[in-house]
Parts: C-alpha cells; structure tokens; sequence
C-alpha cells in the first residue's frame, strides 16, 4: 500500500472511532469515471458492491485506481464473507473491506482471520467493516463488541429485518428496537457503527451515535433530478 492510501485509511478509522459523521458512497455502477467524480465531493470513502452490484474483479481494480486519483478512501463490498472471497477482493488494490452476510460470532472469527491472513505485515493499513445483518448475531452483539480487528460493524436493516420475518419492513418496531440495543452496545464498547441513511433520518442516525453514514450514488441522481423537475415545473406555471 502507498503511503497516501494509508493515511486514507487511518484517516477515516480515525473519524469513525471519534465519532466524527462520515459520508460512504455507493457507487451503484461499474464506472471509474464515476467514482472519479464522486472522490472529488465532500466524503469520506466510495464503496464498490459486489455483493448487490455488477462490478467483476477487474473493474474494481480500475475503480480503485480512480479513487486513488480522486484522493478518496475505496472500499468493496464482497459477495460472501468466504476465506477466498475475501482474499481475492483485498488485493484488487482497494483501501478495505465491507463484510457482509456473517450470521454468527463463528462466523465473524472466521471473517477477521482471513483478513488478518491476507495482511500478515500491516492489516492496519486496510479497513475492516463488518455487516451485522441477521438477528442472530444481533443476539450476540455484545460478543461481537470485543471482537479485535473490526473498524466499524455496519448495520444492514433490510436483512436483519427478513431475518427477524419482517421481510424487509426495518421501520417495523420490533426491528427498530433490535437497532437501537445494537447501536447501543456497540457504542457503549466504542465500536463505530455504519448504517443506511435517507435525506430524512440523517440527524437521527447521527443522534444515536452512528458515524458510519453510508448512501447510494442513485439516491443523489433521484434527488437531484426530483428537485430540478420541481423547479421546472414551478416556472412553467402559468
């Protein structure tokens, strides 16, 4: 790792661990240009999905190249939370890892060794976030709290709440209730914590604590074009 994207890196553990609001960008397509642009605006980090998106392995090396360019820390998203899944998209030149589909504290061990085993000469030069996204580890937080090695547990609510059979619904009370324990815990051990935010809650997240503020590059385009078709409209009035 170069020394620039190491003080990406440090940078944001940093603010997350003071709890200082950091923005984390989706960048929703498989674009290095996109993410070139989206590295020059007031964030924090661009996140590359290859769990939900499309990106295959070499498009995230050429997007981590262009974050890179911009200044702006990279991370990825992997399909699985796999020894080899993980190794594979750690070395495709990205300053870290967001970790998803661990449902156990077994399985989160298992997540931070491999990533450990990939870095044996600096793995603090590279992010660890972990996705607690089902009610099993949401059960176990406090187990996952002292769990060495993790930069930021990012709470994924859509999954948690199908894991709760609530098929989606995370505004259901029972699921808000299970966020609110697990933001709590985590923080009560100094544990940054990630979640998804709308125009809409974004002072609420941040009131409880979360500074890992993570949005999607398609939520700016909705809202930009939402806001220039009403100016449009507005002046085309008679």
């Amino acid at each position: 790792m170069n020394a620039s994207s190491a003080r990406l890196v440090h940078s944001l553990r940093g603010r997350l661990r003071q709890g200082a609001p950091s923005l984390v960008i989706n960048v929703d397509h498989p674009s290095p240009s996109l993410v070139e642009h989206l590295g020059r605006l007031p964030l924090e980090a661009v996140m590359f999905d290859t769990e939900q998106g499309s990106p295959d392995f070499e498009t995230v090396e050429n997007m981590a190249r262009a974050a890179r360019v911009a200044g702006v820390c990279s991370l990825v998203r992997t399909f699985n939370a796999e020894p080899w899944a993980i190794e594979r998209l750690l070395f495709r030149g990205v300053d870290g890892l967001v970790v998803p589909r661990a449902e156990s504290i077994a399985d989160v061990h298992r997540v931070v060794d491999s990533f450990r085993y990939c870095l044996p000469g600096g793995p603090q030069d590279k992010l660890l976030v972990v996705q607690l996204e089902h009610i099993n580890l949401a059960r176990d937080v406090r187990k996952l709290a002292q769990i060495e090695g993790i930069d930021c547990v990012f709470i994924g609510p859509v999954d948690l709440s199908k894991s709760m059979g609530h098929f989606g619904d995370y505004r259901h009370p029972a699921v808000a209730e299970v966020i609110d324990e697990c933001i709590g815990a985590l923080r009560s051990a100094s544990v940054p914590v990630g979640m998804l935010v709308k125009p809409g809650d974004i002072d609420a997240w941040i009131g409880k604590g979360v500074s890992f503020l993570y949005a999607h590059a398609n939520d700016f385009l909705d809202l930009g074009a939402q806001l220039l078709r009403g100016r449009i409209d507005a002046a085309s009035r008679p």
